[in-house]
């Protein structure tokens, strides 16, 4: 006799909550740190602050769109080395609903955040303008985790959390060359893969049984 598949109400409540809230936790601590450290310097003008929390945000969606298109789903290479994150989202497609990876690791978000810190810092000239570049980025990364949660676990039946979910399950369960975008359709626009191939029915049956 085969198993009951279980429903969302059912997975979201086996879900490891510390494996859940432990990178918004370690960002959150290590954003509150800069900007503290902030308090005690010359910090950029309210406007040039949110222009660069703004720009930082915005840079997100172009950051998560180039990882996921050609690191994420680039073909990994049956001996030697494949870039982080690689094989681990290829297995995420075989089987979205499984509950052991939540989250991005942070030993392969931490390495990205650092370079982008970094390349702000040297492009802005200071590393206060860096951080509220970073802040941006970091916001438009939760915003990742929690729609991308919603996508497979999440039970919340908002209108925004509905339309990103349905967005989303269109890349996995539809077509996996295109909607690489989590948080925006932006990039997906700007690079041409927006648009779906009309495919068959069965991927729409496939699609529903995702939104489940």
């Amino acid at each position: 006799m085969g198993s009951t598949k279980q429903t969302r109400l059912e997975r979201n409540r086996q879900i490891n909550r510390w494996q859940l809230w432990r990178p918004f936790l370690f960002y959150t601590v290590a954003l509150c740190c800069l900007h503290v450290a902030i308090l005690n310097s010359v910090a950029p003008s309210l406007p040039a602050a949110v222009a660069l929390v703004a720009g930082g945000l915005l840079s997100w969606g172009l950051v998560e769109y180039v990882v996921h298109r050609w690191v994420l789903h680039r073909v990994p290479r049956a001996v030697g080395f494949n870039l982080p994150g690689n094989l681990t989202h290829l297995k995420h497609h075989e089987n979205p609903l499984r509950l052991e990876r939540l989250t991005v690791q942070l030993n392969e978000s931490l390495p990205i955040c650092l370079v982008y810190f970094l390349l702000a810092w040297a492009i802005s000239g200071s590393w206060q303008s860096a951080t509220y570049v970073f802040t941006g980025l970091i916001a438009g990364y939760f915003f990742y985790e929690y729609l991308d949660f919603q996508a497979h676990h999440g039970t919340s039946q908002s209108p925004l959390a509905r339309y990103f979910r349905r967005y989303h399950l269109l890349h996995h369960h539809y077509d996996a060359s295109v909607r690489y975008g989590v948080t925006s359709p932006l990039f997906d626009y700007l690079f041409g893969t927006f648009e779906l191939e009309q495919k068959n029915r069965r991927a729409t049956v496939q699609l529903r049984k995702g939104e489940s």
